[in-house]
């Protein structure tokens, strides 16, 4: 495959390291801690979305405030509490990001997940200065399926969104990207082959591995 884009846009979340069964259990340690029952993952409340939609879905009210931020907070501790020293980067990643950065192509972070969660997630997966770019979920009013942070980061970056390729691991961020004009490259930790066309990816990869196979990178 040819490999005309100009910069790279990397989700984090199932994209980049693959925390979801985390995430699930710390929502599910959320709810029964505030409202008596627990989540099960699937849960349509547990939509991938930023977090503060979650807590107000879980609750089923709405919080604003220092209510929502304390709730907000309390997520994210239950899911470092559960991640931390057990992450790791998908498969091929650091070889993918070497193979970029030899040919000067820009790459960025670009997630609804908070900076609290960033940080953390960068810093064990010790990624800290890995992107030209991070935006998280304070840095742009909204968030995926919105366009914004992907349209955000182009202009950053100054590329054109048509160059620019997207990897995304939900049917949530394949459409954000679609819909900023951009290519998607979706990683398999959370869709089929089929869920991901049908979300609108171009390409689809288990892995970075398998991502490099298809490049025809060895």
């Amino acid at each position: 495959m040819d490999f005309p884009f100009q910069a790279v846009l990397f989700d984090m979340d199932g994209t980049i390291t693959d925390t979801t069964p985390l995430h699930d259990a710390a929502w599910d340690e959320f709810a029964r801690a505030h409202t008596g029952s627990g989540v099960a993952p699937g849960d349509p409340r547990l939509v991938p979305g930023r977090t503060l939609d979650v807590v107000r879905a879980v609750l089923g009210r709405d919080v604003q405030g220092e209510e929502a931020q304390r709730l907000h907070d309390d997520k994210e501790r239950r899911f470092h509490a559960l991640a931390r020293g057990k992450l790791a980067p998908l498969a091929g990643f650091a070889r993918y990001r070497r193979w970029l950065a030899e040919r000067g192509i820009p790459v960025a972070l670009v997630t609804n997940a908070p900076w609290i969660n960033i940080e953390f997630t960068l810093a064990e997966l010790a990624l800290e200065d890995e992107f030209d770019l991070v935006l998280g979920a304070e840095d742009v009013p909204r968030g995926k399926p919105h366009p914004d942070p992907f349209l955000a980061a182009c202009t950053r970056l100054g590329v054109a969104p048509s160059s620019a390729l997207v990897h995304e691991d939900s049917a949530l961020g394949i459409a954000a990207g679609i819909a900023a004009g951009c290519r998607v490259a979706a990683m398999l930790t959370g869709l089929s082959p089929a869920a991901a066309r049908s979300a609108g990816a171009h390409w689809s990869a288990s892995d970075y591995d398998h991502w490099l196979d298809h490049l025809g990178v060895r």
